[in-house]
């Protein structure tokens, strides 16, 4: 049986503009593992997808800005430039021009990327969430064997990159969370007890330990694990309770912030 799919991408107007082929399948069916899509397939069908979901937006993207918005004179292409983009279904390399500026209106700026406006990262947002979600569970390396395992990424991804895009995250999420509260009530001490009773009771517990570097044998680090459970009221019995773990190290702020957002 030979399976084709096509890729249809339609205007705004929904009118049919282009067909794709997208990937053509000598499907087997003698077999059980013949039936239905392999992996090897599947990742196949997901980075050639991903490809012509790319190129399409881009390129509309690309198209007004090829000429100027005060006149409408077409744009000189100072340098034809390329860049790279990481996805979760594979690293694509897009066309990005250089572009000159229109004389009839006076800029300070130098020439200018247009892509550079939509593509602020190089690194897709899900794939950053999916690496930072992994490595807190886990060691990069078992990160990266779980990653590429199911998803068409390149065989070049290694484990350093993994980390650093694992603690530019943990540095965003960790700026988010801001300064410590010594203190969450406010106003003094003696008037505390006149607050009232909290809705549900709240169960905190709490250890830690040192653990050895795994690089440098000799030097330990200080871990912190604990877990904080809140009980429902009496009107909310069929309600389950909620829990949030935490693991935090003293010298490894990723290991902090990962895990505190995994967990919430």
């Amino acid at each position: 049986m030979r399976v084709k799919l096509q890729l249809v991408m339609c205007s705004d107007e929904d009118q049919e503009e282009t067909i794709t082929d997208v990937i053509t399948l000598d499907k087997d069916n003698q077999r059980i593992e013949h039936l239905g899509l392999t992996l090897a397939e599947a990742k196949q069908l997901l980075s050639t997808l991903q490809h012509h979901l790319l190129q399409q937006p881009i390129d509309t993207f690309l198209a007004p800005c090829s000429t100027c918005a005060d006149c409408g004179a077409l744009l000189t292409v100072k340098a034809h430039a390329s860049r790279s983009f990481r996805t979760l279904f594979g690293t694509f390399t897009l066309y990005s021009p250089r572009l000159e500026h229109c004389d009839c209106t006076r800029r300070t700026t130098s020439p200018f990327r247009p892509l550079s406006a939509l593509l602020t990262e190089s690194v897709a947002p899900d794939l950053l969430y999916m690496e930072a979600k992994w490595s807190s569970l886990v060691s990069y390396g078992m990160s990266l064997e779980a990653l590429t395992d199911f998803l068409p990424l390149e065989v070049t991804l290694d484990v350093k990159t993994v980390r650093y895009d694992t603690l530019k995250v943990a540095k965003r999420i960790e700026a988010e969370l801001g300064g410590e509260h010594p203190c969450f009530l406010e106003g003094r001490p003696s008037d505390w007890d006149l607050l009232p009773c909290p809705d549900g009771s709240f169960t905190v517990g709490i250890d830690g330990g040192y653990v050895r570097n795994w690089f440098a044998k000799k030097h330990n680090f200080e871990v912190i694990v604990g877990k904080s459970t809140l009980s429902c009221s009496e009107d909310e019995e069929d309600k389950a309770p909620s829990s949030t773990r935490l693991i935090r190290s003293r010298n490894d702020a990723c290991m902090r912030c990962c895990t505190r957002k995994a967990y919430r």
